[in-house]
C-alpha cells in the first residue's frame, strides 16, 4: 500500500498537527506502507526524515495563513499516481482543492475547522463542500468535533472518530533534565507546586483567565506560562498590575525538545483555551501523569483528552475562579492527585501511535477493498 499525504509544514518544522503527522508517517513505514508526505518549505526538494520521505514544495505566497505554491501542484500531479491513496490534513486549502480533481480515493483527517478567516471562508466554502463531498471518509479527532463541526454539516455519516497520537519513545528518549529557566528552578527549588501552560500566547488560548486565577490560588502554588506570541507583553503587563509577580510567570518560549521536561517538573498541567479543537499537549501530559485541567469549549477534542473527575478537572472557560478552585483542589488532596495521576498515566494508552495508527491502516483497508 502507498499513501500520499498532505501538509502544511515540512521536517523538522513542528506544530501540532505535525507532531502527530510526522509520527504516524514513521509508524506506518515501520509497518510497511509506503507513506510519504508533500508539504510546503522555502524551496523544493526531496528528503528523508524519520522513515518517510516528504517532498518539500517552495512556497509562493501565505494568504490568511494558507500556504499557496505552485511547486504543490505541479509535483502533486507528477507523483499523484504512484499511490493508492491521499490522505489530506485539513484544514489546507491548496491541498484540500487539488484532491478535488485527484484520480485517487481520498482521506480527510479533519483537524480543525476554517474558525478565524470568515471572509475569506465565504468564497472558499464552495470547494471545501467539493472536498468533503470527494472523500471517502473523514477521519475527526473527537466525538465532540464531529457532532458539532457546522462546516462537516450533511457529511457527519462519513465521519469516523479517531484521535491524535504520539510515539511514546520521544518522551522515553528525552528523560535527561535539560536546562530549566531560572524562575523554573527557583520555584522548584522553593517547593512551589507548579501548575504549567504552554501555548501561543494568543486571545483564543484564554492565558487572560488562568493570569487572573492567580489572585485565588494558595501561596504554596505558582503558575508558569511558556509560550511567546504577541500578548506577551500585555499579559506581563497583567501580571504587575494585578500584584501577582510572585505567584504567575510569562517565561517566554522554550524549545521543542524542551517541552517535556517542563512537563515532567511541573505539578498540574493546564489549558485554559475559550477555542480549542484537540490540545495535543494534554496528551503529552497524560504520559507523564499529570493530572489535567481543561475548559468546557463547546465541541472542543480536550474534553475527550481530559476526562472529568478521573484524569483531572474540566471547568467552565473564561472562570479565573473555577480555574483556581480547581487547582487549590487537586494540590490540597493527596490522593486525588495520586488517582488523577495513575488515570492520566492510563489514559495515555489510548493515544499511542501505534493504537491510532492500526486504526488508520485498518481504514485505508476498508476504503481501498471497495467498489
Amino acid at each position: 500500500m502507498r499513501v500520499l499525504h498532505l501538509g502544511k509544514l515540512c521536517p523538522p518544522k513542528e506544530g501540532g498537527i505535525e507532531v502527530f503527522s510526522y509520527d504516524l508517517l514513521e509508524y506506518l513505514n515501520l509497518k510497511g506502507i509506503k507513506a510519504d508526505l508533500l508539504c510546503f518549505g522555502d524551496k523544493t526538494f526531496k528528503e528523508s526524515y524519520k522513515g518517510f520521505d516528504f517532498y518539500s514544495c517552495k512556497m509562493n505566497i501565505k494568504l490568511n495563513s494558507a500556504p499557496l505554491s505552485l511547486d504543490f501542484i505541479k509535483l502533486f500531479k507528477s507523483i499523484e499516481k504512484k499511490y493508492d491513496l491521499i490522505h489530506v490534513h485539513s484544514p489546507n486549502p491548496l491541498a484540500e482543492v487539488i484532491s478535488i480533481f485527484s484520480i485517487k480515493k481520498v482521506v480527510a483527517h479533519w483537524h480543525s475547522d476554517i474558525v478565524k478567516q470568515k471572509l475569506t471562508y465565504f468564497f472558499y466554502k464552495p470547494f471545501q463542500q467539493m472536498y468533503l463531498k470527494k472523500a471517502d471518509k473523514i477521519i475527526c479527532t473527537s466525538p465532540q468535533y464531529l457532532n458539532t463541526s457546522k462546516q462537516l454539516e450533511g457529511f457527519r455519516d462519513k465521519g469516523v472518530v479517531i484521535s491524535l497520537g504520539l510515539n511514546p519513545r520521544k518522551f522515553e528518549d528525552n528523560q535527561t533534565n535539560k536546562n530549566l529557566k531560572e524562575e523554573f528552578e527557583k520555584l522548584k527549588n522553593e517547593g512551589k507546586k507548579i501548575v504549567l501552560s504552554i501555548g501561543r500566547l494568543v486571545i483564543h488560548k484564554g492565558f487572560e483567565y488562568l493570569i487572573e486565577a492567580g489572585r485565588y490560588i494558595d501561596n504554596n502554588i505558582a503558575i508558569v506560562i511558556a509560550g511567546n506570541g504577541p500578548l506577551f507583553y500585555s499579559l506581563k503587563e497583567k501580571v504587575k498590575n494585578l500584584n501577582l509577580e510572585e505567584k504567575v510567570f510569562l517565561i517566554g518560549r522554550i524549545d521543542i525538545d524542551e517541552v517535556y521536561t517542563y512537563i515532567k517538573n511541573c505539578d498540574i498541567f493546564c489549558l485554559p483555551s475559550i477555542i480549542e479543537s484537540f490540545g495535543l499537549v494534554l496528551a503529552e501530559a497524560l504520559y507523564f501523569g499529570k493530572p489535567l485541567i481543561t475548559t468546557d469549549v463547546y465541541g472542543s477534542g480536550m474534553n475527550y483528552v481530559n476526562q472529568n473527575g478521573i484524569t483531572g478537572f474540566v471547568v467552565p472557560p473564561r472562570n479565573p475562579i473555577a480555574l483556581a478552585e480547581a487547582i487549590n483542589k487537586i494540590l490540597g488532596d493527596a490522593n486525588l492527585y495520586n488517582n488523577f495521576s495513575q488515570n492520566a498515566k492510563e489514559r495515555f494508552k489510548e493515544f499511542e501511535i501505534s493504537n491510532i495508527g492500526n486504526r488508520i491502516i485498518d481504514l485505508y483497508k476498508e476504503i481501498l477493498n471497495r467498489p
